[in-house]
């Protein structure tokens, strides 16, 4: 906190980027790095300054990152993306604990037939519905059998018995995201932050809570949503920041401070252009999927296209200068009603907001998390083919967002969330250049008429 006071003075500027302040006040400044703010006061008998700085130690040293970069991609729980992880560690010497798909599983499809989980021979497949009602039916108190049974809330004439819900994808089909993975770190029990589909988990990302909104249809009021965001926490705390996106999907837009936030707004051309220099990159940066585009590797869409879309700007920025001080973290929205083993988990309910529940919905509350998702965090600081065990959800993100920059919590489900830094050493840059990656192909088999169980 800066705090000030003047005599006759008739124009009181603060440097670094503060301008023009009244004669007396005080300020609230938020530094990445040790900073002397001057004030120039100036008046009929002149000007005079005065100087103070502000010493940056940010906790665990976290004030080693200066730009925290994360983004969500679309529907894919755990098992569905890295169950074969635990296989492709072993095969590079790593043989350490990892909770991917269980042998031997085995459950009922809609016509009762026993089905296994399977390695998908197509790229895309019809969709499924991870909503309130499909998604708690699904966990059935926390045996995880009934994923079969409710795949055709979405109905599909390719997969009536509703197998695609048991689909897997291997490093053969994601390899750039598996390299990636194992190079830097990831995490088996890593969580959506609840137990519903892709737009309330989102709300959790940018606020903290859904404020009791658990389906995709609830329309925002007039105005907007009202809940304050990350970002405008961010904006409070003069933190700098930029949101990013792929094509004319701005979730953000649907919040009633857009109007004021949309200055920091910008196409994902500007990404490329800014992650060039320390100055120009944002100190926290959200980067949009490109749903209408078909690149957030939603069921429906090529997974490849997507994961390929990503890996474009994943390797931008760790070929840019500010890869050195960064962390970008990738991860997925919800499990999109595909297959997961591992029951949820209890994490601090956000708020005295009970759930929006209607005539038939089945029980449930905010205490609980939603389905595993996968997660890749990359940093130079990461500890190398670091894998966390620790239950966490979207609120560590905006954890870590909040540690780093001392920013106040939105809710208190992010209050006391963990704020990842097990992740990290920061006692010396562990990966200081990134590892060689392999390109991620984009020529598999698009045909959901494939995306089906053999022999179904």
């Amino acid at each position: 906190m800066l705090t000030w006071s003047t005599t006759n003075a008739t124009s009181v500027t603060i440097d670094q980027g503060i301008g023009s302040v009244a004669a007396s006040g005080s300020t609230t400044v938020s530094p990445i790095t040790t900073t002397t703010y001057t004030l120039t006061a100036s008046g009929m008998g002149g000007s005079a300054t005065a100087s103070a700085t502000v010493t940056v130690t940010a906790p665990g040293g976290l004030a080693s990152i200066k730009h925290i970069i994360f983004m969500l991609q679309e529907n894919r729980s755990f098992d569905s993306y890295f169950g074969q992880m635990g296989a492709y560690r072993a095969a590079r010497g790593f043989t350490d604990a990892f909770d991917g798909l269980p042998p031997n599983v085995s459950l009922k499809d809609l016509s009762g037939h026993p089905v296994s989980p399977y390695h998908f021979t197509t790229v895309c497949h019809d969709n499924l519905s991870p909503a309130w009602n499909e998604s708690h039916f699904d966990v059935d108190k926390g045996k995880m059998d009934n994923f079969m049974k409710t795949a055709n809330s979405v109905p599909s004439t390719n997969d009536p018995d509703g197998t695609r819900a048991m689909g897997f994808y291997a490093s053969t089909d994601l390899p750039y995201y598996y390299e990636l993975a194992f190079q830097y770190a990831t995490s088996d029990r890593f969580f959506s932050s609840v137990l519903t589909d892709t737009l309330p988990n989102r709300m959790y990302m940018f606020t903290g809570t859904s404020f009791g909104h658990i389906r995709p249809h609830d329309l925002p009021p007039p105005g907007g949503w009202p809940q304050p965001t990350i970002f405008d926490a961010l904006r409070a705390a003069k933190v700098s920041w930029r949101y990013y996106f792929q094509d004319n999907s701005v979730f953000l837009a649907d919040f009633a401070t857009f109007p004021t936030l949309q200055g920091s707004v910008f196409g994902i051309d500007h990404f490329f252009q800014d992650i060039q220099s320390d100055p120009t990159l944002a100190q926290v940066v959200f980067i949009e999927r490109g749903g209408i585009i078909g690149l957030d590797e939603h069921p429906s869409n090529n997974i490849q296209l997507g994961a390929a879309d990503v890996a474009k700007i994943i390797n931008a920025w760790m070929s840019s200068p500010t890869y050195q001080d960064s962390v970008f973290i990738l991860a997925y929205d919800e499990g999109g009603g595909m297959y997961d083993h591992v029951p949820p988990v209890k994490l601090a309910v956000p708020d005295n907001i009970p759930p929006m529940l209607q005539p038939g919905d089945l029980p449930g509350a905010f205490d609980t998390s939603g389905f595993r998702v996968p997660l890749i965090v990359i940093s130079p600081f990461t500890k190398p083919h670091f894998v966390s065990h620790t239950p966490r959800d979207f609120g560590s993100i905006l954890k870590l967002i909040e540690t780093r920059y001392g920013v106040p919590a939105l809710t208190q489900r992010d209050a006391k969330a963990d704020d990842m830094t097990e992740f990290f050493n920061f006692a010396a840059p562990q990966i200081p250049a990134p590892p060689p990656l392999p390109a991620q192909p984009i020529d598999g088999l698009c045909d959901p008429a494939q995306g089906k169980a053999p022999g179904h």
